[in-house]
């Protein structure tokens, strides 16, 4: 990645390997694998998780290449990168101000309604 870009593709290659560095700890030699495997594999995804980052060809994660690579930032669960797309996997974590059975309760109360309304 110490070379210019010369093309438009090699230039947005270029700028979501950085990008990536926003999330995750990497040396240069780790974006190098990144970009390398991107240039050389044109369907190729970066599945990147909490605690690693798989290089995969197709949906077969057992022949990934792992790259060990902590996330640093707590509001995403991962990222998918691949030559066209830059995807941020947000963190989910439930709200505990619904509950279950609000839900159940409103349409209870509905159906109650109805059922008085019908008599």
């Amino acid at each position: 990645m110490n070379r210019e870009p010369e093309t438009y593709e090699e230039l947005i290659r270029k700028k979501r390997c950085i990008d990536l560095t926003r999330y995750y700890e990497l040396t240069q030699s780790d974006l190098e694998q990144i970009y390398n495997f991107l240039e050389q594999n044109p369907n190729g995804q970066v599945r990147a998780g909490k605690e690693n980052i798989s290089l995969v060809i197709g949906n077969d994660l057992a022949k990934a290449t792992v790259i060990t690579s902590k996330c640093t930032n707590s509001s995403i669960d991962g990222i998918v990168l691949t030559n066209t797309i830059f995807n941020i996997i947000p963190h989910y974590s439930p709200s505990t101000s619904r509950s279950s059975s609000g839900g159940f309760s409103s349409n209870n109360n509905n159906n109650n309604n109805n059922n008085n309304n019908n008599r």
